[in-house]
């Protein structure tokens, strides 16, 4: 096995022992029947689980720039969650929600899968996502 295989390898598994957060990662049942309740309102049907286990919510410095919106001025910042190489079920859209975590603060946490930075020699499968709304301790809209 040539040398950069080797510490590629090496650092898949470091990365992914530092994978300490368990996510359940859903997206919407394309083949989900609609159903009604008593008043007649239209239920959502419930998510396909499509990836439950490891995982780790990373945030990275936020970007050095101050936009603008009208007299509204923020920071931005970049969140991402990262999991173990092989993890192909995840995409695009999905929802990922932490259900355990070494950080109780990120346990009931919802966010939006929205980029998949793929590259060539990587240690992790890692999203930049968007934190959801979040109502009665985790639950709530996802945008």
């Amino acid at each position: 096995m040539p040398r950069m295989d080797r510490t590629i390898r090496l650092g898949q598994r470091m990365a992914e022992s530092l994978m300490a957060d368990t996510v359940r990662v859903t997206r919407a049942d394309p083949d989900a029947e609609p159903t009604w309740d008593e008043d007649g309102n239209i239920l959502e049907p419930d998510p396909l689980v499509v990836y439950e286990g490891r995982a780790k919510f990373q945030h990275s410095d936020p970007y050095p720039s101050t936009p603008d919106a009208g007299e509204a001025r923020w920071t931005t910042g970049v969140r991402q969650v990262h999991f173990p190489i092989g993890t192909t079920a995840v995409q695009t859209g999905d929802v990922t929600e932490c259900v355990a975590s070494l950080n109780e603060r990120l346990v009931g946490l919802k966010v939006r899968m929205r980029i998949d930075g793929d590259k060539t020699w990587t240690t992790a499968v890692r999203f930049n996502v968007i934190e959801t709304v979040q109502t009665n301790g985790g639950g709530g809209n996802v945008g």
